[in-house]
């Protein structure tokens, strides 16, 4: 993508950066990303060398341990960083957190290094920077309540319907195994509670697919 594009780009999907001065210093260090579904742009511990700006598709981000337990943490979609990715670069400290494109996603890197002198320069930038912060935060609060306060079947049922609303499709190609390992649960657990899904007609189970069919609880 060529620099007057991604100008486009940013200001279609960034308002913030309205700037002229500070569009100009995020396009002529920006690079250009289309990442395929599945791939991971950033695992645990790795250096963070670019800031991702999300413009198109879905970024998945977990929390993950040495033994390979993940625990869903938030989506990045179009218009939105991501604030973990966003402290550890003004910190330079190592990524804490795994990311893993949900679709084809397109991204606008940035320098890691250049965080912190947009911050000081632009108010634009700082002001994106905040928000983030605060959408993040907010949504993992949401995380700590459903896991403290919902049910693990309310949990799914509200997992399902965000994927299938942010990918737009009924038809979602997941395992049992992510599923279980989103939520933070047993494989065995998840399965159980799928299957019980299917038989009060909520979802169909194919082979590594599920089929939304009327993601209501009964009551």
């Amino acid at each position: 993508m060529k620099k007057e594009e991604i100008t486009i780009v940013l200001r279609r999907h960034f308002p913030a950066f309205n700037h002229p001065d500070l569009n100009e210093s995020i396009t002529g260090n920006a690079v250009f990303m289309k990442i395929p579904a599945g791939q991971v742009l950033m695992h645990s511990g790795d250096a963070i060398h670019l800031i991702p700006l999300v413009v198109k598709g879905s970024i998945k981000v977990v929390r993950d341990d040495a033994a390979g337990h993940e625990v869903l943490l938030y989506y990045i979609q179009p218009g939105e960083s991501c604030a973990l990715t966003l402290s550890s670069a003004l910190k330079q400290e190592k990524s804490r957190v795994k990311a893993v494109a949900q679709q084809e996603t397109e991204v606008i890197g940035i320098p890691s290094e250049l965080a912190y002198v947009l911050g000081r320069k632009y108010p634009g930038w700082f002001d994106f920077v905040l928000d983030s912060y605060s959408l993040r935060f907010q949504e993992l609060l949401d995380v700590v309540d459903e896991i403290s306060f919902s049910s693990l079947d309310e949990r799914l049922l509200k997992y399902l319907a965000e994927k299938s609303d942010m990918l737009n499709t009924v038809v979602l190609h997941l395992s049992h195994q992510e599923i279980a390992d989103d939520l933070g649960t047993a494989r065995a657990v998840a399965s159980r509670l799928l299957k019980q899904m299917e038989r009060r007609g909520m979802i169909q189970l194919l082979r590594g697919r599920i089929r939304i069919l009327s993601l209501v609880l009964p009551r």
